[in-house]
Order: structure tokens, then sequence, then C-alpha cells
């Protein structure tokens, strides 16, 4: 099965039925307008006729956008299959092949420091990672770079990560120490 764009025969259809709507608007505001135009009422059937071009104006634009929708989603389909052709004859890469996300640390890590009271080294994090059953690590986490293992080195990267997202303090001396907002997130990782 060819990889696609999610959900774009839905996005092609609201757009199509909203054109037709707006067609159905357009139409019943020129219909005003003529009513105006018969009763003599010519600044009501200017205004009517003025509304009905902003409605026509608008109903352009939105078939621009669903020709630049359908543009995207061709473009989606040329990657996809573009990308099928390149993977054809490579191994299909296999879950112990691909290194875990930086982010899928920072849960974990938060945890450790909870049950440490808040505070940890960063060899105490590793140990504490290192041991816990729900970081699945992969082999390619596991290789080494320099004699550090990798999942140590994104580690590492987590905690600035966590740092960004105020869930640890900003410090230097590498010590982990938990925010409020980084306990509450360590406590919910604890208790599922």
């Amino acid at each position: 099965m060819q990889p696609s764009m999610p959900r774009s025969h839905a996005v092609d259809s609201a757009l199509q039925q909203a054109v037709k709507r707006l067609d159905i608007v357009r139409r019943r505001v020129n219909s005003f307008a003529a009513k105006e135009m018969k009763a003599d009422q010519y600044e009501v059937a200017q205004k009517w006729m003025e509304m009905g071009r902003s409605v026509a104006d608008f109903t352009q634009r939105l078939e621009a956008f669903a020709e630049e929708w359908k543009r995207l989603v061709k473009a989606t389909r040329i990657v996809a299959r573009a990308r099928s052709a390149s993977d054809a004859g490579k191994p299909a890469p296999g879950p112990t092949r691909r290194r875990t996300p930086i982010w899928k640390f920072s849960e974990p890590a938060l945890k450790a420091l909870a049950a440490r009271g808040g505070s940890a080294s960063l060899p105490e994090i590793l140990e504490d990672l290192g041991q816990d059953p729900s970081v699945a690590l992969t082999d390619r986490d596991r290789a080494e770079s320099s004699g550090i293992p990798l999942w140590h080195k994104a580690v590492k990267q987590a905690y600035k990560q966590c740092q960004r997202e105020g869930w640890i303090e900003k410090r230097r001396d590498g010590v982990w120490k938990i925010t409020p907002a980084g306990g509450a997130l360590g406590q919910v990782g604890r208790s599922s």
C-alpha cells in the first residue's frame, strides 16, 4: 500500500462541498440583488451586488486552495513512490537497528530523578535508566562512539531538552535538579 496524505479524500470532499455551497450562496445573493433592482431599490441592490462579488472572490480563492491541496497530495504520493523505489532491495529496518529518539529518555529520566528525591548526578541517572525495564535500549543505542554508549550521549542531550522545557533547573554542574513542572511529569510517569 502506497503511503499518502492522511484523510486527503475527506479534505478534498470538504473543499468541493464548500465551493458548491458558496455557489448556492452567490446565486441567492444575486437573486436578492435582482429583486431589489426590480423594486427600484438601487442602493440596496448595489450592496447585494458587492456582497455577491465578495462571495465570488472568496469562492475563487477557495478553489485555488483546493488546487493547492491537490498539488500537495500529489507531491506526497510522488515522494512516497520515490521513497519506496529507493528502499526497494534494502532490508526493512528492524527495531534494533534504529536509535531511540532523544525525547524518549526524558520521561524515564524524570521518573528516576523523582525516585531519587529530585536531585541526582548524570552517572546516577544513567545507572537508573540502564536498570529500568521500561527503557527499551536497541542494539544501536548500546553501540559505542569514542568508548561511550550512544544512549549515554542521548541522555546528555535529553538533559538539555529537559532544561529547555523547564522540567529541570538550568545548572552548569551537570546535576539534575527537578522543577515542580518536571516533578509533576515524573510523578505521572511513576504512577502509570
